[in-house]
């Protein structure tokens, strides 16, 4: 059976990679299994055995091992926290090795973020340009099957907004329109907002109190990449699932990799 791998480093973040892998674990049908990398379990097994999940230790080098676990087939989605960094809430060593190289949907936690027990809302952007990519596609159909609500964000920019979106019929028109195109097939419910584009997201992230904000991105940190990412990462306060794009998805509408 597929399942969710909860990449615990045995420090108090790992009570909410733990609750949070679990919630989602429950919600999407999928089973949870606790990974710690190190000598032994030490007070990792403590947070796994808290929420009653099975544990496995391995030794090496954290990022090279949480990678070679999530690659298994049987493993859907990885869960590690975002902390012990250079600064407050930014992606640190670990989680920036793991999400570049894995090749399926990593989910960061903040480590400060309430544990959301039941979660239901998941928020994606969407530009416009070629719907909802292949490769997120798997993760919001896992949702919207479980019940949850997908939001998807599309953002204007100076350039973009229609002359029409004043209330009037026409913006009924061009919503529908823009659904229809972009993952009317998914269920999802569409929102507009003016940009920035991280300011606009987070501001339905808040408004809606989602409790995924999912990001598909070509896992390029580099400095003048993944602006988008970066930020929502430190400022979001809630899960961020980063899903792989992958070389043929370089277009979809759903990557927010650039400056």
């Amino acid at each position: 059976m597929s399942m969710i791998l909860a990449a615990i480093d045995g420090t108090p973040a790992s009570r909410s990679v733990v609750g949070t892998a679990r919630a989602v674990g429950q919600a999407l049908h999928l089973d949870v299994q606790a990974l710690h990398v190190g000598r032994g379990p030490g007070e990792a097994a403590e947070y796994a055995e808290e929420l009653g999940l099975p544990l496995v230790v391995v030794r090496g080098r954290p990022d090279v091992r949480i990678v070679e676990a999530g690659e298994r087939p049987d493993v859907e989605l990885v869960v590690l926290s975002l902390h012990g960094l250079p600064g407050r809430n930014e992606p640190g060593s670990t989680a920036r090795a793991v999400a570049t190289r894995l090749t399926k949907p990593v989910l960061v936690v903040p480590p400060e973020a309430p544990i959301r027990e039941s979660p239901s809302r998941v928020l994606i952007p969407l530009d416009g340009t070629h719907g909802v990519s292949a490769a997120v596609r798997p993760l919001i159909a896992r949702y919207v099957a479980a019940g949850a609500e997908v939001i998807a964000v599309h953002v204007f920019g100076p350039d973009t907004v229609p002359m029409f979106l004043d209330g009037m019929p026409d913006e009924v028109a061009w919503r529908d329109e823009f659904l229809w195109q972009h993952g009317a097939d998914l269920g999802i419910r569409l929102e507009t907002r003016p940009g920035p584009t991280v300011l606009a997201l987070l501001d339905v992230a808040a408004a809606e109190d989602v409790d995924v904000i999912a990001l598909g991105w070509r896992q390029n940190l580099a400095p003048d990449r993944a602006v988008v990412v970066r930020e929502i990462l430190e400022r979001a306060r809630r899960p961020v699932a980063l899903i792989p794009l992958g070389a043929t998805q370089g277009g979809s509408g759903t990557a927010v990799q650039g400056p």
